[in-house]
């Protein structure tokens, strides 16, 4: 049955991952957007493999490349959610040179990844300059809200774009438009991070007090989630204990549901961010010990592990060794810029190259050249 003029023909790229997989069930075929190609990496798995039965069945075409994805001028554009600015410039710079060379030039690039600032303003710019509209929407609210279709989805940029897309955004969440400049929605999403690491930072100190003072030693365990369920109804509260440290603390599950391979990275666009926006150096120092606190558990401890595991280092015992990664790490006081670059440094080289903090036009420029070639 052929698709209506009025509905939406889209590409996805990252369409087997936690955040966009959802799309195939709340894209209904008879609503306002039709997935018509899927990207797929042909990486192995059960849960992939769920998703792309899903994709099927809402009848999107799964492809290999980024060619095949744009196809030959019968999309109206593409989403894509995938990783950080390391992973997805050579993804937005490749499918904006396909869009841009069809017969019908042009169409939209939705971009839902969690990228820093100066990467969505640089994309924006790369885009217009090849007759193609760039936004970026990056979501917050986990897998679970991904899959509820409860996610907060984080528009900006131009208010055209965003009402053509409205209809297919509300079947996947919540969407808000902060605004005209493209990053906005970005610089929201970090907002929502401080709010998160700050949160977390605070639980996890006192998680490891109270241990010390009423818990003889102990992390975790019922007496423990019961004085903290308790506790976090005072005015000191934060989600934070509800979503992601009682997952450790009362079920011992440690590596769900914020990966630090994805948390460090989004700490250190922040760090960026408040330094760019002239925050105190006291919100950024304390948002660059966050990330290395980060780095410490992936590079020593356990890479698989989420955001929460900080816990276990900043008790006796383990609170040593943990000391010396960040201390020596440090800069002395006040120096945050050569603090920030010290603390990348201190990533393990697979993350790193995912960071990719000073992207410039030159680099989505090169991208476009290794294209064409």
């Amino acid at each position: 049955m052929a698709v209506p003029k009025a509905v939406l023909k889209v590409g996805v790229v990252g369409g087997l991952g936690v955040m966009a997989s959802p799309m195939a069930k709340h894209w209904q075929s008879d609503g306002p957007v039709k997935a018509v190609r899927v990207h797929d990496r042909g990486l192995k798995g059960e849960r992939r493999d769920v998703c792309r039965k899903n994709w099927i069945g809402h009848g999107a075409k799964l492809v290999s490349t980024l060619e095949e994805l744009v196809g030959d001028g019968d999309l109206d554009g593409v989403f894509v959610c995938c990783g950080k600015n390391g992973d997805d410039l050579p993804i937005i710079s490749s499918i904006t040179e396909h869009l841009n060379r069809k017969p019908n030039k042009g169409g939209f690039i939705c971009h839902m990844s969690t990228v820093s600032v100066g990467f969505a303003e640089v994309a924006q710019r790369f885009c217009l300059n090849r007759n193609v509209d760039y936004v970026n929407y990056p979501l917050t609210g986990s897998a679970a809200g991904a899959e509820a279709a409860t996610m907060l989805i984080l528009a900006s940029g131009d208010l055209k774009i965003f009402e053509r897309l409205l209809p297919a955004l509300s079947l996947l969440g919540i969407p808000k438009h902060f605004g005209g400049a493209v990053a906005a929605g970005a610089e929201v999403k970090f907002m929502g991070h401080l709010m998160v690491f700050n949160g977390l930072f605070g639980i996890s100190s006192a998680a490891a007090l109270h241990a010390q003072c009423l818990n003889s030693g102990k992390l975790g365990g019922p007496e423990q989630t019961a004085f903290f369920d308790f506790l976090n109804s005072g005015a000191g509260g934060t989600r934070q204990w509800d979503v992601i440290l009682k997952r450790g603390i009362s079920d011992d599950v440690w590596n769900a549901p914020f990966s630090l391979k994805y948390a460090v990275v989004d700490a250190i666009y922040l760090a960026q961010l408040c330094l760019d926006r002239g925050l105190s150096n006291l919100v950024v120092e304390h948002v660059i010990n966050i990330a290395l606190a980060f780095s410490y558990v992936l590079s020593c401890v356990d890479a698989e592990y989420a955001t929460h595991a900080i816990v276990k280092e900043i008790v006796p015992g383990r609170s040593e060794a943990f000391d010396r990664f960040v201390l020596g790490n440090g800069v002395p006081r006040g120096n945050v810029r050569l603090a920030l670059e010290k603390c990348i440094q201190s990533l393990p080289e697979a993350i790193r190259s995912k960071v990719a903090l000073s992207i410039t036009l030159n680099d989505f420029e090169q991208q476009s050249r290794c294209y064409a070639r």
